[in-house]
């Protein structure tokens, strides 16, 4: 997948001051739907704040853009993968990248009175795997900029976007196990790549064997095709120091993947 730098949504970030209301951060790729609320009486909000269907070329959704205040706004809507934390699985939006080659908002850049427009959403051309997983930001100002103490009041909300695949994959590399912090708060990890088409969550078991034997519960977590998510094996407190074995299954979407690795403590 081909990502498109945007410099006028880095321009429009790089503007952002005292009064700047901003929609709620998406915590998490399989989390609850986000809601964007203002910080001020009066402002711009969306509803829904996610959108979800099945992946084909052509519409693919709506939002409904509401301005509250008294100004003419100018929002501009960009389509924007996520960049998910390894260690967290936490996600947030690249404002650098766009999807627009693959889906686009339409209108896409239009200015609003006080009241709502609808915008549409439509898919340009399918991704390789069939499926699409990013956020949508909505970024609004003034059209006619006023300052109010100082302070030139902006909007930039955030929502999510699940274009699922009509033919699921659910697929994943296993990479290496590690040994992560220090003393009594070590604990083992398992790198895995979401090499699929879905957000299946991604959970399992892990069996350490050594000169102390511990069973764990890996917490599910939803990983973004293509990222990379580092799995918790469990606390490794009060472990005997040594050569371990670490027997990890790994579940997601029905499929079962068993490796074994090695890790000293």
């Amino acid at each position: 997948m081909k990502l498109v730098r945007s410099r006028l949504a880095a321009g429009a970030l790089g503007l952002a001051v005292a009064g700047t209301a901003t929609g709620s951060v998406i915590a998490s790729a399989d989390d609850s739907t986000p809601v964007a609320r203002a910080a001020q009486q009066g402002g711009v909000s969306i509803t829904p704040a996610s959108v979800e269907t099945t992946a084909k070329r052509g519409g693919v959704g709506s939002i409904t853009v509401k301005n509250t205040t008294k100004d003419t706004m100018r929002v501009t809507i960009n389509v924007r993968p996520w960049i998910q934390n390894r260690s967290t699985g936490t996600v947030v939006l690249n404002t650098r990248a766009s999807l627009s080659p693959y889906v686009r908002a339409s209108p896409q850049t239009f200015t609003l009175a006080p009241g709502e427009r609808r915008v549409s959403f439509n898919m340009r051309r399918m991704t390789a795997s069939g499926s699409l997983y990013a956020g949508f930001q909505v970024f609004a100002k003034q059209a006619k900029p006023t300052k109010r103490n100082g302070i030139i009041p902006q909007w930039d909300l955030r929502g999510k976007m699940r274009l699922n695949p009509s033919r699921k994959n659910p697929n994943l590399r296993v990479g290496a196990t590690d040994v992560v912090g220090r003393g009594s708060n070590r604990s083992l990890i398992l790198a895995v790549r979401n090499t699929g088409n879905t957000l299946d969550p991604v959970g399992g078991t892990v069996s350490i064997t050594g000169p102390t034997a511990r069973n764990a519960t890996i917490p599910a977590v939803g990983i973004v095709p293509g990222q990379v998510v580092y799995l918790k094996g469990g606390s490794l407190r009060g472990m005997k120091a040594g050569n371990y074995t670490a027997t990890w299954a790994v579940t997601m979407g029905g499929k079962r993947f068993n490796v074994k690795r090695t890790f000293r403590l």
